[in-house]
């Protein structure tokens, strides 16, 4: 059902399978993203599988999110806003011995939704011109099963396996000297990936991350169904080229001063050159993110219920994996956020306010200003203890 509605409002969208979504588990979407030497100590993190090596035992996660977008955008002297609501993800984690724990996560892995009206395009062999509308909408998900282990209390190690699955489906109607020919296009993908990730206690207050994601071909397939006038409708099914994912690598920190305070920095790298993949439109190139974020508890454990409120902030900066036209689609996001808690077990309701840039008004881009807000219910359960009363 998530798929059969437009899932982003961001003309980008057209390009390749998707806008990459950027939400996930957690306290680590107010963390500008950072976190991948973040432990599961008290929450799932899905950044890196590694960190599951510190679940501790007894204890189940439950972690479900849901976020809000509005989208301002312009191009010229003219903008538009547009916004959307889905879920973000869904995922469990639960020990399997004292040192080891398995997680299972579903969340979409890129978003498609666009609406482009008034293309002009010239008809062959002639002087005349005829004008479509495209809308599009979809996603591609991304279903993953990690596992990690913590060998000799400092070292943890995890690997991850995802499969991707989900269509995106687009309708051209075009308009031709009185004429209507309507094309309808359902792309589905699917696919499976490895990874694996490492995180390593240097000293109690500073631990760091590492995490990588192998290369791997996504199988595409579209049928096509052609609506014209004065005939019948015709269906066909296409062979088109399947979409590469690039090889993926990330590095991660945690500084921790006292029990208050812990800074996480992370930097990752795509390298979409290499996937060769072509368009008329755009070309893939590499792409550096680098994050950062802050977490803050006045005083872990105390009596009162604000001195256990986890305050939040983080930034983050992409190069971007796409050029189009010359210029590089970049993008940047400043976030606030609150870890609340609503039980003695360590659930938390998490909140997170971002604002983001992406594009600029260049060589006919479109510049986005992006308004989020997400929310995640992370639920911690404690199973298997003894009642110490009847």
């Amino acid at each position: 059902m998530a798929q059969t509605n437009a899932l982003s409002n961001s003309p980008y969208s057209v390009f390749g399978i998707g806008i990459p979504n950027t939400f996930t588990t957690g306290k680590t979407n107010a963390l500008g993203g950072a976190g991948i030497a973040l432990k599961s100590d008290n929450s799932l993190n899905n950044l890196n599988p590694a960190s599951l090596g510190a679940m501790p035992l007894k204890h189940f996660y439950f972690d479900i999110g849901y976020k809000t977008q509005l989208y301002s955008l312009s191009q010229g002297a003219g903008s538009s806003k547009q916004s959307n609501s889905t879920f973000s993800n869904l995922a469990m984690a639960f020990p399997v011995t004292k040192k080891s724990a398995v997680s299972v996560v579903l969340s979409p892995y890129t978003n498609v939704g666009y609406d482009i009206t008034g293309i002009s395009r010239s008809i062959e062999g002639s002087t005349s011109f005829y004008t479509s509308d495209v809308t599009a909408n979809g996603s591609v998900n991304s279903l993953d099963l990690n596992y990690g282990y913590n060998f000799f209390d400092r070292l943890r190690l995890g690997v991850t396996g995802s499969y991707f699955f989900g269509k995106t489906e687009q309708t051209e109607y075009n308009s031709i000297v009185g004429y209507a020919l309507d094309i309808q296009r359902e792309n589905r993908y699917n696919g499976f990936r490895l990874g694996a990730g490492l995180q390593y206690d240097v000293t109690e207050s500073i631990s760091i991350g590492s995490t990588v994601k192998l290369p791997t071909a996504l199988e595409a397939t579209q049928n096509s169904i052609i609506t014209q006038d004065y005939d019948d409708a015709i269906t066909e099914e296409t062979s088109v080229k399947d979409f590469d994912l690039p090889l993926e690598m990330g590095f991660g920190t945690e500084f921790k001063f006292g029990k208050s305070y812990a800074v996480y920095a992370d930097y990752t790298r795509k390298l979409w050159s290499q996937t060769e993949q072509e368009s008329s439109l755009n070309t893939y190139k590499d792409q550096d993110s680098f994050k950062a974020g802050l977490n803050f508890t006045p005083r872990p454990g105390g009596l009162y219920y604000w001195q256990n409120v986890e305050y939040r902030a983080g930034v983050n900066y992409d190069t971007g994996y796409l050029n189009i036209a010359g210029s590089d689609v970049s993008s940047y996001a400043v976030s606030v956020g609150l870890g609340l808690p609503v039980s003695r077990s360590g659930s938390k309701l998490n909140l997170m306010y971002s604002y983001g840039r992406n594009g600029e008004i260049a060589n006919g881009l479109i510049r986005e200003n992006i308004h989020s807000l997400s929310l995640n219910f992370s639920l911690d359960g404690i199973w298997f203890m003894k009642p110490k009363y009847n």
